[in-house]
Parts: C-alpha cells; sequence; structure tokens
C-alpha cells in the first residue's frame, strides 16, 4: 500500500497465549500489519477480540504469563529480541501509550506536572528548570488552561477530558514516532470525544507522530484513521483503508459493525446488532470464527478455516466469500 522504506513498525505472525493452571489459551492469533510513518493505523473490534493485548506486545508490557510469539520490527529491530534496558529506553521515548481511562493510569499521588515531568526527566538531558518550562509548553499544546495552576494539581481534581489531556500531553512529551492509543475516547462524553480526536490529528499532522488507533467503534475509526485492521476472536478478519472499508466491506462482520453505526436515518429505530456473542477464548473453533453469527454461513464455513487472503489491491479479507454477498 505504501513504499517499503516508508515502514515504521511490522508485525508478522504475531501469536500470544496465555499460560493458565487450566492450560494455555490463545488469544491473538496469526496477526500481521505494517504501521507507516505519520499515518494513523485503527485497529477496531468488539471487547475480547484480541486489540489491547496486541497492543500491550508492543510497549512489550503484557503479564509474566505471556507467551509472545512472531516478530514486531519497530524500525527494522524485533522488540521480542530485546533486552529490559533497551525496552525501557524505547517507552516513552519512541513509542508511547494513551490508556482508555485516565484516572486509573494516572498516578493518584502525583501531581499532574510531575506526571508529565518523570518522561522528560527519564528521556531527555533537561534540567528542573527546563523540563518545567516544557511541561507548561506541553500542557498548552494539549490545549489545557492555565497550566501554571493545574501543573500542581491531582488527576482527581481534574475533568475525565483535562485527565486525557494530561496523558496525551505524557504521550507526545519526548516527541515520540509511534503512538499507540488504546480506546482513548470511551471513558468520555460525545463533545470531549471530538476535541480529543480532533488534538490526536493534530499531533499527527504537526508533530509527524504515526497512531495506532484502537477502539470498538467504527464510526470513530472512519473520523481519525487512514487504514484499518478489523479484528474477530483473536485474528484480523479484514485490512484495508478506510475508504475501501466503508465504501466495499468484503468480511460479514465488517458489514454488521458498519451496518450498526447509528445514522440520522436511524433516529428513533432500534440500532442492528450482529446476533450471538464472541467466541470465548477458551472455545476450540474448527472453521470460520464468525460462522455462529454469520448471515452468509455456508457448511464449509464450519468444517474449514479460512485463509487471510488479497481482494484487490490494499484489502484483505479472512472469508472464502468475500465479495460475493
Amino acid at each position: 500500500m505504501f513504499e517499503k522504506d516508508n515502514e515504521l513498525l511490522k508485525i508478522k505472525n504475531l501469536q500470544i497465549s496465555f499460560n493458565t493452571p487450566s492450560g494455555t489459551f490463545p488469544a491473538v492469533k496469526d496477526v500481521s500489519f505494517e504501521v507507516n510513518r505519520h499515518h494513523i493505523m485503527g485497529i477496531v473490534g468488539e471487547s475480547g477480540c484480541g486489540k489491547s493485548v496486541t497492543s500491550l506486545s508492543i510497549m512489550k508490557l503484557l503479564p509474566s504469563n505471556a507467551v509472545c510469539k512472531g516478530t514486531i520490527e519497530f524500525l527494522g529491530a524485533d522488540i521480542n529480541r530485546m533486552e529490559e534496558k533497551r525496552i525501557r529506553e524505547l517507552r516513552g521515548d519512541d513509542i508511547s501509550m494513551i490508556f482508555q481511562e485516565p484516572l486509573t493510569s494516572l498516578n493518584p499521588l502525583w501531581k499532574v506536572g510531575k506526571q508529565i515531568d518523570e518522561n522528560l526527566k527519564m528521556h531527555t538531558a533537561l534540567d528542573k528548570k527546563g523540563r518545567y518550562q516544557e511541561v507548561l509548553d506541553i500542557m498548552k499544546d494539549v490545549g489545557l488552561p492555565d497550566t501554571e495552576n493545574l501543573y500542581h494539581k491531582y488527576p482527581h481534581e481534574l475533568s475525565g477530558g483535562m485527565r486525557q489531556r494530561i496523558g496525551i500531553a505524557i504521550a507526545i512529551a519526548c516527541k515520540p514516532k509511534l503512538i499507540i492509543a488504546d480506546e482513548p475516547t470511551t471513558a468520555l462524553d460525545v463533545t470531549i470525544q471530538a476535541q480529543i480526536l480532533e488534538l490526536l490529528k493534530e499531533i499527527n499532522a504537526t508533530k509527524g507522530s504515526s497512531i495506532i488507533f484502537i477502539s470498538h467503534d467504527l464510526g470513530v475509526i472512519k473520523e481519525i484513521c487512514q487504514e484499518v485492521c478489523v479484528m474477530y476472536a483473536g485474528y484480523i478478519v479484514e485490512k484495508a483503508s478506510v475508504h475501501k472499508l466503508f465504501e466495499a466491506p468484503k468480511h460479514p462482520y465488517t458489514m454488521g459493525l458498519i451496518k450498526s453505526i447509528p445514522t440520522t436515518a436511524s433516529k428513533g429505530k432500534r440500532l442492528f446488532d450482529i446476533p450471538g456473542k464472541v467466541p470465548s477464548i477458551t472455545d476450540t473453533i474448527p472453521g470460520c470464527p464468525f460462522e455462529p453469527r454469520c448471515p452468509y454461513k455456508k457448511p464449509r464455513c464450519a468444517q474449514e478455516f479460512p485463509e487471510f487472503h488479497p481482494i484487490d489491491e490494499g484489502h484483505d479479507s479472512r472469508c472464502f466469500f468475500a465479495g460475493d454477498f
């Protein structure tokens, strides 16, 4: 889709499973995608599909019982093979993360200005005075008012939108090449959500940071992303540009997600929802994992597992009958 030398992150055949007393269970299965410089890649899917686990593997923040296989290449170096010292150098500097709920991700005992300052202290040579001024400038960049006063506030003293802006300020403090935004607007009301999306787009345009934007909401994905990976039951089931995905979806799951987006025409009507539920991590499925919920299923779907294959240039789908609906 883009020139190879434009690649920032390349994930290939990523598999993540968890060892438990009851056995080993796969959460992410054979996931491959690329993130290009200065682009915004969306990962969308229902809760439990493997989105957040995939993002945590990039930061190497998976729990100790996780087993991660495959390659996660950042600027040509495999993160899975890096020592902890090198990973610590990457986190917050070249790669940073914005979490879903800032009230739980921010330290309740530290003033918010100090939490931004900590990232600068770890990754820059600025002295205390220089870091203080830089923190104030970053807070202004993310649209926070009265920054000198706000610097000394604790997270619980701020609104949800302001806390999320602090989370974004921490993430962009060292001008990272890649920002992972894990459902950063889910806990916010619609007005604040729109402001945060505009802020992330501005950061992408002015700072040059690539963004992986994770969401369960295709409507939000459409607003901010250029390319999209649709995940289901640990697999990527469709991958395309935003334009191609919305104009001509090639997987029944994607079609269902798009159909469920509220529109002006659906006002006052019952919204469409995909029947059934996402398979459990403990389920063993011989065929297509979406088969029990698929309105287009055929006998083959319950017996054979569909491979991920190209439909046209830059558009791939994991469905036997993609494009035939």
